[in-house]
């Protein structure tokens, strides 16, 4: 079995483990989203609430598996990097759920902190994969007009990505510091860092073209 598979395996089983494991500990009420801020503002009872992640992971895992069995991705380094993509995704879940565990024991844990340092971690991880997406696929990738044209294109924008994702990564630790715009200190940073790679994918086209 592939490793990416058996890493996925292992968060699932932690997934489920860890569900089991508050119950017993959890309150009739327990909180199943954050708002802007990091506040709780929606609340579910506990099977539901300590289900719901869980679930959402397993159901990731046979989608994307499914699509990476049936679809494809190009060739074995890509698929790999493809599989290890889905370990990624499955992993910002678990350690979503984490927070959520944490907050449902009592202990003092800060959004502020927590969410920034896990999504800068997801687009550093994305920072090692993307480059090794070496060949077009309908799976993953930074798919543009001007990347989906040209093999060599698309090998040397996935090769920029990773300077332009450890920026977003960076930039989202930026957070920390502003706890009151902590939504926009996650989710700028990756839009701009897909306006950018986009960005890189014309003039990597234009000189190309140029050049022929």
């Amino acid at each position: 079995m592939e490793t990416h598979r058996i890493a996925t395996l292992i968060i699932i089983a932690a997934s489920l483990i860890l569900a089991a494991l508050i119950y017993p500990a959890a309150p009739e009420q327990i909180p199943t989203h954050w708002n802007l801020g990091g506040e709780p503002d929606a609340w579910s009872d506990t099977a539901f609430g300590l289900a719901i992640i869980p679930a959402i992971l397993v159901i990731t895992a046979l989608l994307f598996g499914a699509m990476l069995k049936y679809i494809g991705s190009g060739d074995t380094k890509t698929r790999r990097a493809t599989g290890w993509f889905i370990v990624l995704i499955i992993a910002l879940l678990f350690g979503i759920q984490i927070f959520q565990a944490i907050s449902i024991l009592g202990y003092p844990v800060d959004p502020a902190l927590f969410f920034p340092i896990l999504f800068a971690l997801f687009y550093l991880g994305l920072s090692f994969l993307l480059p090794r997406v070496t060949k077009r696929n309908t799976m993953m990738g930074i798919r543009t007009p001007w990347t989906m044209k040209s093999e060599e294109v698309w090998v040397r924008t996935h090769q920029r990505s990773a300077r332009v994702l450890q920026v977003a990564s960076g930039l989202t630790l930026f957070g920390i510091f502003y706890p009151d715009h902590l939504f926009l200190f996650i989710i700028i940073p990756a839009i701009l860092a897909m306006v950018w790679l986009v960005i890189i994918s014309y003039l990597e086209f234009k000189n190309l073209w140029e050049m022929q």
